[in-house]
């Protein structure tokens, strides 16, 4: 599903300038080089410039480099206000939203700068672990956490991750227990890449898997939900299973049908074989029987239904193809058993893993970024002292742009959802109507799938989230999409599409 699927705004005028305009909020869709970090910036010196003080934005993005590079722009942005002639910044204005100034209004102009440079803390344009960090520290008792907590920089994380995943191989070769036949078996069943991926994976997904453990209580409750999940017993067996539906087999109805066959075609006549071959073997598997009813891409051979052979024979061809269904549910019952069972040893490894990760960060007495995330979300949503925080904050923050939106986990926008909670319902603590917005950039193609939990699924489904509850409320909200590609020339795409294009249509 892609952000092409939602109702395009109106399309009139320059994307660029609608996207920074401060007077709606704005989910905008950009491919490489169409100017998004160029877009963000005249937002947010558009917000500056028509008074929002510099404590009241946020913006987001996704790496150090990223935010240093637009805190640069951006100073560069309301520098070269601050000293140009009043012609000069008259014609720079007007660019941003055609509009002329002069007088007081140039004047006004030339504040923004001296203003960002003198906020404390500076202007907040960071990375989110970077926010969470700072918020954690003005909340520290609210969080449950030490005021004094240091956070482990990506060298730290990596060697606690390393040694939780030494100890959980050491406890797997020396303990025994549900630990050793889950190593065991994932060990043999992965091949060494994937073994050490699926602990990767355990990494990035180490806040999910936390709330998964945590809603279902524990362990064996998580394991209990995976097995009613699949709608299998709990416990099963595949290969028990598969021998329980050979004990069902009805051996009498395989030689009828096998000698009624006979009579047929040399198809049919092989397909005879087969069936008199299972009759008679009691030692025949699940998978010879199944072999015979079904091709090998596990469809329902059409010859049971078809063959000539069971014109007379009504009664046995409908018995024939109650047997095929069965074994086709035996089937669906035995690989639903392995994909729990799989994953019972999945989430022992991912409990043990969690659990040796945590004892190796408290012996270092440090958070990772993961952590940040998770105690704001925390905070924000589910503490007590969430409405606390939140009201403190919204004294704080009007104006929200996130970029590189594609690659925000889910409870990152958690995050996000808890901040514009109030942003679209009229007055906030100064009791003023306030005038509040957020700006989302990004772009699905763009995407690092699934690294540190991003999901760019979730950017339509946020889209239409913040959409429906701004417009609900009377607010302006609209997508715009940035397609111009600013670092080509015609001359460039032209060629790119004539080596692309089908032979039939080169010139």
């Amino acid at each position: 599903m892609t952000l092409d699927l939602m109702v395009p705004a109106n399309d009139l005028g320059d994307p660029q300038r609608r996207a920074a305009d401060p007077s709606l909020s704005a989910f905008v869709t950009a491919n490489a080089g169409s100017g998004k970090t160029k877009t963000l910036i005249d937002r947010v010196a558009r917000l500056l410039l028509e008074g929002a003080k510099p404590e009241t934005v946020l913006c987001v993005t996704y790496t150090k480099a990223a935010a240093s590079e637009m805190q640069r722009r951006l100073f560069d942005v309301l520098g070269d206000w601050s000293v140009l002639p009043d012609i000069d910044l008259a014609d720079k204005l007007a660019k941003l939203d055609d509009r002329r100034r002069d007088g007081a209004e140039l004047s006004k102009a030339r504040s923004p700068f001296a203003q960002a440079l003198e906020t404390p803390g500076g202007l907040k344009i960071q990375t989110i672990h970077a926010f969470c960090e700072k918020l954690l520290r003005r909340f520290p008792l609210e969080a449950g956490i030490s005021p004094g907590f240091r956070v482990m920089d990506d060298s730290a994380s990596a060697g606690v991750a390393a040694a939780a995943r030494a100890e959980v191989a050491h406890h797997a070769l020396n303990g025994g227990g549900l630990i050793a036949e889950a190593y065991a078996q994932m060990s043999v069943a992965l091949d060494f890449q994937s073994f050490q991926a699926m602990f990767t994976d355990f990494e990035g997904r180490r806040g999910e898997l936390k709330q998964f453990l945590e809603r279902e209580g524990g362990l064996d409750g998580a394991v209990g939900w995976v097995w009613r999940a699949v709608d299998v017993p709990r416990g099963s067996e595949p290969q028990i299973l598969g021998v329980e539906a050979m004990a069902a087999l009805d051996r009498g109805l395989w030689r009828e049908a096998a000698e009624v066959l006979r009579l047929g075609t040399a198809t049919d006549q092989k397909c005879a074989a087969q069936m008199a071959a299972v009759a008679a073997d009691l030692e025949a598997s699940f998978d010879d029987a199944f072999a015979v009813l079904f091709t090998k891409d596990g469809g329902e051979a059409k010859w049971v239904g078809k063959t000539s052979c069971f014109k007379a024979h009504e009664a046995l061809r409908l018995r024939l193809l109650a047997e095929q269904a069965r074994l086709h549910l035996a089937r669906q019952r035995m690989a639903a058993a392995q994909i729990a069972q799989d994953t019972t040893w999945v989430l022992t490894l991912a409990n043990a893993y969690l659990q040796a990760y945590r004892i190796e960060k408290q012996a270092v007495g440090a958070l990772d970024f993961a952590d940040l995330i998770d105690h704001v979300r925390q905070l924000l949503r589910d503490r007590p002292a969430a409405a606390w925080v939140l009201y403190k904050l919204d004294g704080g923050i009007d104006h929200i742009l996130v970029d590189e939106a594609q690659d925000t986990a889910p409870d990152q926008w958690a995050i996000v959802r808890a901040l514009t909670d109030e942003f679209f319902s009229g007055a906030g603590v100064r009791g003023e109507a306030r005038v509040r917005d957020m700006f989302v950039v990004g772009d699905e193609k763009q995407s690092i799938y699934s690294f540190q939990g991003a999901r760019p699924e979730l950017l339509l489904r946020e889209f239409e989230f913040h959409r429906d509850r701004a417009t609900g409320a009377g607010f302006r909200f609209e997508r715009v999409d940035l397609l111009t590609s600013w670092r080509s020339t015609p001359q460039v795409l032209s060629f790119v599409d004539a080596v692309f294009s089908p032979p039939e249509l080169a010139g």
